[in-house]
């Protein structure tokens, strides 16, 4: 079969019009797979920290305290304002590292920090603008265990399959300094999601899990009064190697039945924390947090008791935020002058 020279014409427009589709669909096809990766981000964007519909209070991972203390206080917070006066919102994080870049990028507006972490932040900046607002409560280092009859012989690390908290975390942090402290040196790279980690130690898929947080923390009393854990209590002299390693820490014991009947009596760390700002918040509107914290604190305690343990006067916040070794925010200082006055004022009379 002959073709023509004008079919032959036909074929050769017909191909170079596939040419150029082809070409179009492939450079979009590069967009697309490009795009995700040029505007994707660790984490979702709160409205910016000066927002004035949205104040954004940066907390940890639900495992922890940061996050359900940092719901409770939001609405709190926002049960107090006036109806143009915006919102609080509590936003996970990885924790305290994560506030800290965070409260420096804007993004949030409050953070939760555990001190040392703030501090030291602090002195490796001296012109940094963080500023404390005032102290929470102690965070202690709880260590689970998986149960006494699927671990037989159990000797804390044991191996180096634990979960030591999120990466960046401070409880990762905490997590190896006291693994160094006790001479292991071994990553522990339990590769598992933080949802998923009271199962695995109950299974004895992990050798221990790490948690820092306030107490009582529901996880831990989910996997010792539910799932038949243990915690990990630790000597006098490991305690002692402990404290040299891990800065700001202070021996805390749990007392025995605290979680579950037959809960053995634990011995171990705590850690202070800070509510932190940036001296771009208004002292009006850190006053305004610091009234509701302490007004707020013995009412919250029947939803979460570790409020109970955050100080509402003046004298011993003086003294808890003079320690840390990072300024006042000026909403603070205002705060404490008010009220220390009133106290002195009560006293005279």
């Amino acid at each position: 079969m002959k073709i023509s020279d004008k079919n032959i014409t036909y074929i050769i427009q017909f191909l170079v019009i596939i040419a150029a589709v082809l070409v179009v669909l492939s450079s979009l096809s590069v967009t697309e797979e490009e795009d995700p990766e040029e505007t994707a981000v660790v984490v979702p964007l709160p409205p910016n920290m000066y927002s004035s519909s949205q104040h954004v209070i940066g907390t940890g991972n639900k495992l922890g305290t940061y996050y359900p203390a940092g719901v409770i206080l939001a609405e709190w917070f926002n049960s107090h304002l006036e109806a143009n006066g915006g919102s609080f919102k509590a936003f996970e994080t990885n924790g305290s590292v994560d506030n800290i870049q965070l409260l420096k990028t804007k993004r949030i507006q409050l953070g939760m920090i555990e001190s040392r972490v703030a501090k030291e932040s602090f002195e490796k900046e001296a012109s940094s603008s963080l500023r404390l607002v005032w102290p929470l409560w102690f965070d202690v280092v709880q260590i689970i265990k998986p149960p006494a009859d699927l671990y037989p012989g159990y000797r804390f690390p044991n191996d180096d399959n634990g979960f030591v908290g999120q990466h960046k975390s401070s409880t990762e942090r905490t997590s190896y300094e006291i693994l160094t402290a006790l001479g292991d040196k071994r990553k522990h790279n339990a590769d598992i999601q933080m949802e998923n980690v009271i199962n695995a130690i109950a299974d004895a898929k992990i050798s221990f899990a790490m948690i820092q947080a306030g107490i009582p923390n529901k996880n831990v009393a989910e996997a010792i009064a539910f799932r038949h854990c243990g915690l990990v209590s630790f000597t006098l002299e490991q305690l002692e190697k402990i404290q040299k390693n891990v800065s700001t820490s202070v021996p805390f014991t749990i007392e025995s039945n605290y979680y579950s009947n037959g809960q053995e009596e634990c011995h171990t760390i705590g850690l202070p924390n800070v509510l932190v700002a940036t001296t771009d918040a208004s002292p009006e509107q850190i006053e305004f947090v610091i009234d509701m914290l302490v007004k707020g604190c013995p009412k919250l305690q029947g939803r979460f008791k570790t409020f109970a343990t955050v100080p509402n006067d003046a004298e011993t916040v003086m003294k808890v935020l003079s320690e840390t070794g990072v300024p006042l925010h000026e909403g603070t200082k205002r705060w404490l002058e008010k009220n220390i006055d009133k106290s002195e004022a009560g006293e005279a009379k």
